[in-house]
């Protein structure tokens, strides 16, 4: 028996070198094939259906912020949802707003990835989070609308090749959490619309009185950085062109006139008409104005500021 082991383990340890040895060739193989494949996922921007299946085993990011990754699969997945989405609205003839063209899209897609993480990040540093039955409750209210929950399912997959499931995972569960996260905010850095509505009435009496200088006022308390500098004058405009509230208020008001607040979905408007042009039937069609913003909480804005003081690389054009 002692002759026989002896006889017997050198062979087990050559079988064993050798299985060492095509293992450390099989792993390798796969560092290299998962090199290789990054490569040109990073490159050549493969995003076919086998990179996101790959993408799906493999943990390639797409982003990263602030060192946490958002996965390829998800940015190939959300892509093949949008890009499907706009050529059904390609083919749609009552769509009258403007098609996006492939690097819009992509834009767009990357702006809400990182929009999403940083919520995300935000989120979980304060304890925010969607339970199973908020997503419960939300998904069954769609399915109440008139539309019903087989054509909301039908438009999904027509639309976006998306199930439910999936659209309640890429689209609702990130609207509640950002929801949320909005609602937390508010609460913490904004003002309540009683509150906003009082300053606007404040800046009303200042803005109405004699001898007013409107675009100094613009200049030192609207919101809106993009007129303010210039003491909130929106230039000249015709019908179709400002929200229609806006609209309806400066085109119904006098030259010099200055409006009291009026609200929009961008807050409370301070008004003045500065001139008005007609068309040869005497209807106003053109107007300029100035105007004073005033606004509570910018979550757009918020979102900005967070991805400044954050580490944003992209990986994916």
């Amino acid at each position: 028996m002692i002759i026989l082991s002896s006889r017997l383990n050198p062979m087990r340890k050559n079988h064993n070198s050798k299985k060492i040895k095509y293992t450390a060739w099989f792993l390798g193989a796969l560092v290299v094939a998962i090199f290789l494949f990054g490569f040109g996922i990073y490159t050549y921007q493969w995003q076919s259906k086998g990179a996101y299946y790959i993408a799906r085993v493999v943990p390639y990011p797409a982003l990263l912020v602030d060192w946490e990754f958002v996965p390829l699969y998800r940015y190939l997945n959300d892509l093949s949802a949008l890009t499907s989405y706009w050529d059904f609205q390609r083919d749609n003839t009552r769509v009258l707003l403007g098609i996006p063209d492939e690097k819009e899209i992509r834009e767009r897609l990357v702006h809400k990835l990182i929009t999403e993480q940083v919520v995300a990040m935000w989120a979980r540093k304060h304890g925010i989070t969607v339970s199973d039955q908020e997503l419960y409750v939300e998904w069954n209210r769609l399915k109440e609308a008139p539309e019903g929950e087989k054509e909301i399912s039908q438009f999904l997959d027509s639309a976006y090749g998306w199930t439910d499931s999936q659209y309640i995972q890429r689209v609702l569960a990130p609207f509640l959490l950002q929801q949320k996260v909005k609602n937390a905010l508010i609460q913490e850095f904004g003002k309540s619309d009683e509150d906003l509505e009082q300053e606007t009435l404040s800046l009303y009496v200042l803005a109405s009185e004699d001898g007013a200088d409107f675009s100094k006022l613009a200049k030192e308390y609207s919101y809106d950085s993009s007129t303010s500098s210039r003491g909130g004058d929106l230039g000249y405009f015709g019908r179709g062109t400002l929200d229609p509230v806006l609209e309806q208020a400066i085109f119904s008001m006098n030259i010099g006139e200055v409006s009291k607040p009026v609200k929009s979905s961008f807050g409370y408007h301070i008004l003045k008409l500065d001139d008005l042009l007609y068309d040869d039937s005497g209807v106003a069609v053109q107007a300029r104005a100035k105007h004073i913003l005033v606004r509570g909480f910018d979550f757009e804005e918020w979102i900005e500021e967070q991805k400044r003081g954050l580490s944003v690389f992209r990986l994916v054009r």
